[in-house]
């Protein structure tokens, strides 16, 4: 395979992990939308705690093996199935020790049980999600990158639909249960396809030993949770700091960064694949991914900067106060994409002390704003000048140019 043709094949897959996370965050926006118009303000604060803390044990708990599987995949051929069959086994039991600890933990049980029902719910939601997000991952490294939109699409129609149904009926309970019937049912039918499809074949392939096994994860699991503490804590920093209804306005911000965020990831993730599997091309393949993810995500950017008020206003007039911090994080994204294609360069190569580097600067010095900062504007501007400095370091560094 030439490198142009692998730099086509890998911006395709690369758009559609995009797409899949486009459309998993306009529908998640619709759901609370619906929500913030079905009910009150501290009512949707206390169940996007509760959201943000299942998704919260799913990023840790699943271990860093999801960015791991980008890199051994290619390589496993024939030993496909038992690496994949050793994966779900480590991700199942980390998402149910995670969820019992969250539950166990003082401030976790505060969230989970500000709904009816919260724990009941809380343990399906946080171990079904913890696979749903791995098997992505899985379906990227086996070179099936277009069945992720296919995934996501059904889940989020089922969602909304038992959304509308359920939520009249039984408030907060509902919007809960319409994230975790439609995340199990996608984990047993995607696993199912998953197992079905990959059989021992002629292609030889290696497992990674002991020693690459640690020599990857070791850096790259605290990297991965990191990246999860981005995501997900600050709304629960923020509800205890400053309320519920408070919350309730910076969920909606922070959700829609965060799916940027997440989407000009998941961009990149190709990149590591290919580069994992070709290393020949990666000037070429660096070049190309970057190109694109500018031309895709800087649109995007703007267009957001111009109709914050707009978009926040569908959520309802006590929602437009976020716009100030919508329009200075959607700023922040612009010195972000270069730090995640120098993230994505590092962790083909198996770098993954600078893998680590980057992610844990980007979330402790988050988590450090959200702590201190005087007001979500302040956050805001701190998160500016985090991102532009990390930026600058991921430009300069010479093994990332290399």
């Amino acid at each position: 395979m030439t490198a142009k043709t692998a730099g086509r094949g890998m911006v395709a897959d690369g758009l559609a992990l995009s797409a899949s996370a486009a459309i998993t965050a306009v529908a998640g926006m619709a759901g609370w939308i619906l929500a913030a118009r079905l009910l009150p303000p501290a009512e949707v604060g206390d169940t996007s705690a509760f959201v943000s803390g299942f998704l919260l044990v799913a990023g840790i708990a699943e271990l860093g093996l999801g960015p791991a599987v980008l890199r051994w995949l290619p390589r496993a051929g024939s030993q496909r199935r038992r690496l994949l069959g050793r994966g779900y086994l480590a991700v199942l039991l980390g998402g149910l020790a995670g969820a019992v600890v969250f539950i166990l933990v003082p401030a976790g049980g505060e969230v989970v049980h500000r709904l009816p029902a919260g724990a009941a719910l809380f343990l399906p939601a946080a171990v079904g999600w913890t696979l749903f997000q791995f098997q992505d991952s899985v379906l990227t490294g086996l070179g099936q990158a277009r069945w992720v939109p296919v995934e996501n699409t059904s889940f989020s129609v089922l969602r909304l639909a038992l959304l509308g149904v359920l939520a009249p009926l039984t408030g907060s309970l509902g919007l809960i249960t319409s994230w975790v019937v439609p995340t199990v049912l996608g984990v047993l039918v995607v696993s199912a396809l998953v197992f079905h499809r990959v059989r021992p074949g002629p292609v030889p392939g290696t497992l990674p030993d002991r020693r690459e096994v640690v020599r990857l994860l070791a850096p790259t699991y605290p990297a991965t949770v990191c990246v999860v503490v981005l995501y997900n804590l600050m709304p629960i920093i923020v509800l205890h700091r400053f309320g519920a209804e408070a919350n309730a306005v910076f969920f909606v911000v922070w959700t829609a960064i965060s799916a940027l965020d997440l989407a000009a990831t998941v961009f990149v993730n190709p990149l590591v694949v290919r580069l994992s599997g070709e290393p020949g091309p990666s000037r070429a393949l660096v070049t190309a991914a970057s190109r694109r993810l500018a031309l895709v995500f800087a649109p995007v950017l703007l267009l957001g900067v111009l109709l914050a008020g707009v978009l926040l206003a569908i959520f309802g007039p006590e929602y437009t106060q976020g716009a100030g911090l919508l329009r200075i994080l959607l700023v922040a994204q612009f010195p972000r994409l270069a730090v995640i294609v120098g993230v994505a360069v590092h962790l083909a190569a198996g770098r993954g002390g600078s893998v680590a580097g980057f992610q844990a600067a980007t979330a402790g010095l988050a988590v450090g704003l959200a702590l201190v900062m005087p007001s979500e504007t302040a956050f805001g501007v701190g998160m500016l000048v985090v991102q532009s400095v990390l930026a600058l370091v991921a430009l300069l560094d010479p093994r990332g140019r290399a």
